[in-house]
């Protein structure tokens, strides 16, 4: 093979070295686990990295953290700052400050719990992530800015809040929620109750429709827009706001 054939080849060897090389991340996990009463309160503050939340039947909460960063040094800035007692299991994720403007590193934490199914999310709050809870039958308070939100198996209290990502939310029960919320800018929400529930419902969007499948006894209704009540009883403030996305509610 002359140099000339060998130059392609070469080519694509050094891209394909320099494609490896962008993509390669240096990662650390770390896995501990903390006693939790079943009525217990977590509070979870990060800025990059997907949160998965997910009930069990032990009065403890299994924590995985895979922290991510293209450098060593980076991934060492990163710190997990928890503080654990019996009724209250705090995280708050630390990156560092780099350059004149003093930015975030180029990192991520991705959070994994095993959670007792009663305990309240008080604040989960993060800015570049997708949180997934189920089976959590506590209050929750979910909170991002760029990504999706999903929640199933609920049965308290429950706010959702995206700037740039849908919302979806599924009920087990409405027997011990008071006030329901999911709130999106771009993106749509989506909420499904149990067979037969009661609730009042205020929904509406700016650029999208709103659809239901229950029976409505309806105060106000539009193309966009809905109040009314839906069942026989009392039952929960259901409120859902997106400004460029459509609503559903649904029925199990």
């Amino acid at each position: 093979m002359t140099l000339k054939e060998l130059r392609p080849l070469a080519l694509l060897l050094t891209a394909a070295l320099l494609a490896t090389a962008a993509r390669a991340v240096e990662t650390e996990t770390f896995q501990q686990t903390y006693p939790l009463s079943s009525d217990g309160v977590i509070h979870l503050e990060n800025v990059h990295g997907d949160i998965t939340i997910t009930a069990w039947d032990k009065p403890e909460v299994s924590l995985e953290a895979e922290k991510r960063a293209k450098k060593a040094e980076d991934l060492a800035r990163i710190t997990l700052e928890i503080e654990s007692s019996p009724a209250k299991l705090n995280i708050k994720t630390k990156y560092p400050k780099t350059g004149w403007f003093k930015s975030s590193i180029n990192a991520s934490v991705r959070y994994r719990l095993m959670v007792p199914a009663g305990v309240r999310l008080q604040k989960i709050d993060t800015v570049n992530s997708t949180i997934t809870v189920t089976g959590v039958q506590g209050a929750v308070d979910l909170e991002t800015v760029n990504g999706a939100i999903s929640a199933q198996g609920l049965q308290a209290d429950a706010r959702l809040d995206s700037v740039n990502g849908s919302l979806s939310a599924e009920f087990a029960s409405l027997e011990n929620a008071h006030e329901v919320k999911l709130d999106s800018v771009n993106g749509s929400a989506e909420i499904t109750l149990p067979k037969g529930a009661s609730a009042e419902i205020k929904a509406g969007t700016v650029n999208g429709r709103v659809t239901i499948d229950q029976s409505i006894r309806l105060g106000k209704a539009g193309r966009r827009s809905l109040n009314g009540h839906i069942g026989e009883a009392n039952g929960p403030r259901i409120i859902l706001d997106t400004v460029n996305g459509s609503i559903a509610i649904k029925e199990k």
